[in-house]
């Protein structure tokens, strides 16, 4: 009761903490929220942002008004430097031009090398993907044009930028030679190898210091012709194959993540053994360079393939392709949105393939059904 009842000087206490308590609010909503980040110096800004990844950077014109677009003007020169190094070029001087920046060196988005020439010391590619680690380059692409010097050039993984997420290599050796306690590129997230002789002690230390690969792309590698396996990363959902060979003697040990599975080439040679069958693919794209008729060949094809295709949403199919396709029994596409049909002509017998696969296969749920009349891979002209 005393509580209740000589509450007037604990009530006057409490209107007085309410009034401070609005006083306050009112002072900091009519007040202007202080950027702290803008009052430093323009050159401490972009040293800041010089140490952000450029995804991260862009945004930070959400944290504070002044840094907007000033990301555009965090480096000197410019984020994409592409060398060619052709006969008229000096290799030297190339580098030399290079190494004369000055220290620390400022991110590349991109650096791109290539070589048109007979001659180049491997103690000199070293020396440009040993620049490019400086930069912390995060998209890198090594080629060389000449066959010779194809066979003497190796590329060496461990030597690259730690911040590396996009590796292309086109005819150059992948180096065997990797030292004991490797850091693993946990940025890495898409390889395209185009022209590259793969063996297995190479690819499979490639692989394993990639954890966290999405997309891997081989296109006209050469495999060998020993069957070995390669543990492949554990969260790649990509895997394109065009047109290599020998790529039927690897087994792909390849984890439930996969979800696009592309191939270009012989059914011979396909390693569509690989693919596990519980794998839920939303991306399947098939191109036969040679037609398939006999029925141990069709058969063969179908069990190769995963159980359960109804989570499939895209298919892509060539003309010689098309009938082995019709032919499978209880396919079920009923998730498939969008169709894809690669054909050389349209007579007759195409017509009636094409007719034969909807009829089969039955997609209710398709919305977007394409019909290509060409001559060539649209997907290898892609790569080319």
């Amino acid at each position: 009761m005393e509580i209740d009842s000589g509450g007037g000087g604990g009530g006057a206490k409490r209107q007085r903490v309410d009034e401070q308590g609005d006083r306050c609010e009112a002072v900091d909503a009519g007040a202007v929220p202080v950027d702290r980040i803008s009052v430093l110096p323009d050159e401490l800004q972009l040293r800041i942002l010089t140490h952000l990844s450029l995804k991260y950077a862009i945004r930070t014109g959400a944290v504070a008004r002044g840094w907007r677009d000033l990301w555009k003007r965090r480096w000197e020169h410019r984020a994409v430097v592409e060398v060619y190094v052709g006969f008229r070029h000096d290799v030297r001087r190339e580098l030399d031009a290079l190494e004369r920046e000055p220290r620390p060196r400022r991110r590349l988005d991109r650096f791109s090398f290539v070589v048109d020439i007979c001659k180049l010391k491997s103690s000199e590619l070293r020396r440009f993907t040993e620049y490019a680690a400086e930069c912390r380059v995060e998209d890198l692409h090594v080629e060389t044009r000449n066959r010779t010097l194809e066979r003497k050039l190796n590329f060496h993984l461990p030597l690259c930028s730690p911040l590396l997420a996009r590796l292309s290599l086109r005819r150059i050796g992948i180096s065997t030679m990797y030292y004991k306690g490797a850091q693993p590129f946990r940025a890495l997230v898409v390889i395209r190898l185009h022209s590259i002789s793969i063996g297995h002690a190479s690819f499979t230390k490639m692989m394993a210091l990639c954890p966290n690969l999405i997309t891997l792309d081989l296109l006209h590698c050469e495999c060998g012709n020993f069957f070995y396996s390669v543990a492949m990363p554990q969260n790649l959902r990509n895997l394109t194959v065009a047109y290599c060979n020998g790529i039927a003697s690897v087994n792909f040990e390849l984890g439930p993540s996969l979800r696009s599975f592309r191939y270009s080439g012989d059914f011979g040679k396909a390693p569509f053994s690989s693919l596990p069958l519980d794998t839920v693919l939303s991306d399947l794209y098939i191109w036969f360079t040679l037609s398939v008729s006999e029925q141990c060949i069709i058969e063969k094809f179908h069990n190769s393939l995963p159980k359960d295709l109804s989570g499939l949403n895209v298919l892509t199919i060539n003309y010689k392709a098309l009938p082995v396709a019709s032919s499978m029994p209880n396919l079920n596409l009923h998730s498939l949105r969008e169709l894809q049909l690669c054909m050389f002509k349209m007579e007759a017998a195409n017509i009636a393939d094409i007719y034969v696969f909807l009829k089969t296969c039955q997609c209710p749920n398709l919305e977007r059904l394409f019909v290509q009349v060409n001559t060539f891979n649209a997907f290898l002209n892609f790569f080319v």
